[in-house]
């Protein structure tokens, strides 16, 4: 009987154990899914920073045109009409071409746009000008 409850016992904290050990497990998911967002909006972040600090000059410079035609848009055409062609083809899209893919030209845009990870990464090397591959030592000197 004692032998018993002693397995009873054993039992119960093995399953507190995994129950424990599955909980740890599931903070740890969290955690890493949690990091894994904020280094996405970082990433986000970099991108609109070095949109604008010319780190890729002719995506700055397409930023900088479609920023300024539509400044132009806005100030000559009523937002009122604006606004009505904008639902128009929000809700008409699907009626036009049921088999597009939806997408986001924003995201697309800051995809193109190294963050600064990338910029490290991609940095040319600069080579050394004492060594150089084509150039080897002599080892005897005679």
């Amino acid at each position: 009987m004692v032998f018993y409850i002693i397995l009873r016992l054993q039992k119960m904290l093995d399953s507190e154990r995994k129950g424990f050990m599955n909980k740890l497990y599931a903070i740890q998911d969290v955690c890493i899914s949690v990091q894994n967002a904020l280094d996405e909006v970082a990433s986000y972040g970099e991108r609109i920073k070095n949109a604008f600090n010319w780190t890729v000059p002719f995506l700055s410079w397409l930023a900088i045109v479609a920023l300024c035609v539509a400044t132009l848009v806005i100030y000559f055409i009523p937002l009122r009409y604006l606004v009505l062609a904008w639902g128009v083809n929000k809700f008409t899209k699907k009626l036009r071409d049921p088999y597009t893919i939806d997408n986001n030209e924003l995201l697309d845009f800051l995809s193109r746009v190294p963050s600064d990870v990338q910029v490290v990464q991609y940095r040319e090397l600069k080579l050394e000008p004492g060594h150089s591959p084509n150039k080897r030592k002599k080892n005897n000197p005679g």
